[in-house]
């Protein structure tokens, strides 16, 4: 009987060879997407779970205020650390990570780097493998570990271990390390690591004062003796919270508290300079929840070809009942068929998934490295066979238990007709109308939010602005000088960090019993001019102006509506210990990633030697000009220090590369969506033709035109498509309105435009659909259609 079965099964495929190809590449396609967002979703729920000690490793956070809500924040103050492992003795390690810019020496070769620091258990605590040198070489504070990358940049394929390196810290201190170790190649479910790791106590070169409770270190984790001590250890963090406040009151903190290493990245969308870069969960729910849509279609299409082509086995089906087939075993066989069809779908999905999908998914999101391997992943073995038998089931139980249900007497006398109105398969059609509409709205509308990003005004203009950063003083004020000379540059600017780059200072501002927690900027008296910042109350900082440079500050227009002032200048303001006096207030501009709101933000004059960014102003059309007369300067000024320029514009980029990717990511979903249910409406338009075959023929006998028979087949499919427009556009409305603001500060309006476009272009592509086999049918013979009844 089971190789009956499978002959017929693979005798109906071949008879229907197109619907077949479409049925197997639809599902295969919801296969892959289910595939890769399955990757996706376990590499993000394993990230940092390769650590042995995974279960006893927490970072020591804190919470705090900042204009009436309370703010996550992954740091905490540098002497926590040392002082909780005193105290505890549930505290078993504990390791300080944090990390600074550097140039990196060795011989000819000169580069920036980004050097981590740690405490020496940091190997002792997480399990990173090392490849060459000590077992703890961390040990030594005048060693270095290098990652295989970093070996390789600077010593090719020579040994690393013993040789030295040069170090140039900020404020040109110079200190010399010997390579102790070598890093194996990090695991991809790693969330963090390093390419250049020193002792921690090599932060004193860098000018950190030790138990200094002002300076934030960038993570702090302990190491418990067991997992059960950590709600010991975090009830007792509450009066470490009161003795740092009780230090540092212009910062103060709401509280402490714990998070396993497993979940930093988890956390980490609305953890404020959190050490990893994950996903936030709502990202990983929309895309699991497109492929299982896509998944779902492709089955809903398949469940229609079935019934569409059920007229063609009536014979059989009538046939079987007569020689004594039961009911469960027709069921049997049509779920059978539809697992070998879910079987084919399988080995193609895999490969579309290995080929297509996986790679294009990686150059959508790059940060991602999703490997896949049956032999190594069992778990993804197992959720494929779980698909299959969903996919089995979804698409044949209705069809199987429809057909099957048919009376043999009937069939034989060719009295069996499918039922004129089948409720279920049009709603069907429509779910996948409207998803379909709901993706391509999606879609264009993040199209247009991408194009609005890249043209809004953030405040100034930043195309035009070079931005180099140097090691101190001295070689700040030779670039300064040698480049306000310089032909086709027009202003020169100071600041102690780059806008929209480097990390922002948090402070408190105070006036009166009024506070507002603010971001502080330092930077010189034409820094707003050269960047074209406006002011629209006050004035600007004065040059060479003591009065200004010891008291003066300017605020931007979200600080004064913070405090709720009316007028600014003139007002008196405490911000760290010490009493300024507001003498402007600027338009507020774009120093951040444009997810987030732009903040209060007060700005200061820094002092000569807190100057390490220089930006330049030039004209338009000498930009390529300038970088290389700028490059010649600075080999004369500084020529131990590698060139480091940069466009302004270039700290935006993350922003414009996330906004593409969700646009890209919407784009090829509504794509496939729109594939999936005009691949449907054709299946349930055939079955449609199929049941009112022997009425179109009877119609074009008495003189119908081909028009008249296509507004009869395309009346219920148009209004149908018109419903479900209806209903799910307005949720498409509602959805991405709030998908908008909860992730883009500043975004697009959504107006009513888009979905009516959305609309009228489904219902062409559904009435081209239809008109493709109206043609067919009026095209042929009526007499054809007579006889096959």
């Amino acid at each position: 009987m089971f190789r009956n079965f499978l002959m017929v099964a693979l005798r109906n495929l071949t008879k229907q060879a197109l619907f077949a190809v479409f049925n197997i590449l639809g599902i295969a396609t919801g296969i892959a997407c289910c595939v890769v967002v399955y990757l996706l979703v376990q590499h993000h729920y394993s990230l940092d779970a390769f650590h042995e000690n995974a279960p006893t490793i927490f970072t020591v956070n804190h919470v705090r205020q900042a204009n009436g809500q309370s703010e996550l924040w992954a740091s905490s103050p540098d002497p926590l650390g040392p002082m909780l492992q005193k105290d505890l003795p549930q505290i078993k390690r504990v390791v300080r990570f944090d990390g600074t810019s550097a140039v990196v020496k060795y011989g000819a070769n000169v580069f920036h780097e980004f050097v981590r620091l740690a405490d020496p258990d940091f190997f002792r605590m997480f399990s990173f493998p090392l490849q060459a040198g000590q077992a703890d070489p961390l040990r030594d504070p005048s060693g270095i570990v290098l990652s295989e990358a970093m070996a390789r940049k600077y010593f090719g394929n020579k040994a690393a271990v013993g040789k030295s390196l040069t170090v140039l810290f900020a404020g040109n201190i110079r200190r010399n390390f010997t390579v102790t170790a070598v890093a194996a190649p990090f695991p991809r479910t790693a969330s963090f690591s390093f390419d250049l790791l020193v002792n921690y106590k090599a932060g004193n070169a860098v000018g950190w004062v030790e138990n200094d409770w002002k300076r934030p270190v960038q993570a702090t984790f302990i190491q418990l003796a067991k997992p059960t001590d950590a709600d010991e250890v975090a009830n007792a963090l509450g009066r470490y919270a009161r003795l740092h406040n009780a230090i540092n009151d212009q910062s103060p903190i709401q509280s402490f508290y714990l998070e396993n290493i497993t979940d930093i990245s988890l956390n980490s969308h609305k953890t404020r300079h959190s050490l990893s870069g994950g996903t936030s969960p709502t990202g990983l729910i929309i895309l699991a929840v497109l492929a299982g849509l896509v998944l779902i279609m492709a089955c809903f299409n398949f469940m229609n070809y079935t019934l569409a082509t059920s007229t063609t086995r009536f014979r059989e089906i009538g046939v079987r009942k007569v020689l004594g087939s039961t009911r469960r075993q027709l069921i049997h066989q049509f779920i059978g068929e539809n697992l070998m069809v879910g079987g084919l779908a399988l080995v193609v999905g895999l490969v579309l998934a290995n080929t297509l999908f996986l790679p294009t998914f990686s150059r959508l999101i790059d940060y991602y490295q999703l490997e896949f391997s049956l032999e190594q992943n069992w778990q993804l073995v197992g959720f494929l066979a779980a698909l299959i038998v969903v996919i089995a089931l979804l698409s044949g139980v209705y069809p199987s238990l429809y057909v099957s249900s048919f009376n043999p007497i009937t069939i034989l006398s060719g009295r069996q007709r499918l039922v004129s109105r089948n409720g279920l398969m049009r709603t069907l059609l429509g779910l996948q109308f409207g998803l379909a509409m709901f993706t391509v709205s999606s879609a264009i509308l993040m199209t247009r939010n991408a194009q609005f990003l890249r043209r809004m005004d953030i405040g100034y203009v930043p195309s035009d602005l070079l931005v180099l950063r140097v090691p101190d003083e001295r070689g700040f004020n030779r670039l300064r000088d040698a480049a306000a000379r310089l032909a086709g540059v027009t202003r020169v600017a100071g600041s102690q960090d780059q806008i929209g780059r480097s990390s922002d200072q948090t402070i408190i501002l105070e006036e009166g019993t009024t506070k507002t927690t603010a971001d502080l900027l330092r930077v010189s008296a034409d820094y707003l001019s050269t960047l074209g910042i406006r002011i629209n109350q006050g004035r600007s900082f004065l040059p060479d102006s003591p009065a200004d440079a010891a008291q003066a500050v300017l605020v931007n227009t979200a600080l004064v509506k913070a405090m709720g002032w009316t007028t600014a200048v003139g007002r008196q303001v405490r911000l760290q210990d010490k009493l300024y006096r507001v003498v402007g207030v600027v338009d507020d501009f774009n120093y951040r990633y444009f997810f987030v709101r732009i903040a209060p933000c007060v700005l200061r004059l820094n002092t000569p030697e807190q100057n390490r960014v220089l930006t330049l102003k030039v004209q338009g059309d000498e930009v390529e000009a300038v970088t290389e007369r700028m490059k010649a300067v600075w080999q004369q000024a500084i020529p131990d220090v590698p060139f480091d320029l940069s466009r302004q514009d270039d700290v935006y980029t993350i922003s414009y590369d996330e906004s593409r990717r969700v646009k890209d990511v919407f784009t090829y979903v509504a794509l496939l969506t729109l594939i999936m249910s005009t691949m449907g409406l054709f299946a349930l338009v055939s079955l449609n033709i199929a049941r009112r075959t022997k009425e179109i023929g009877i119609r074009k006998v008495l003189g119908a035109s081909a028009i008249s028979i296509a507004g009869l087949l395309n009346r219920e499919f148009l209004v149908l498509i018109v419903v479900a427009g209806g209903i799910f556009l307005t949720l498409a409305y509602y959805a991405l309105s709030a998908i908008l603001d909860a992730n883009y500060a500043y975004h697009i309006p959504v107006t009513s435009g888009v979905f009516i476009n959305t609309l009228v272009g489904m219902l062409l592509l559904a009435m081209g659909t239809i008109g493709v086999l109206v043609f067919r049918v009026a095209t042929a013979a009526p007499v054809q259609a007579l006889r096959s009844e």
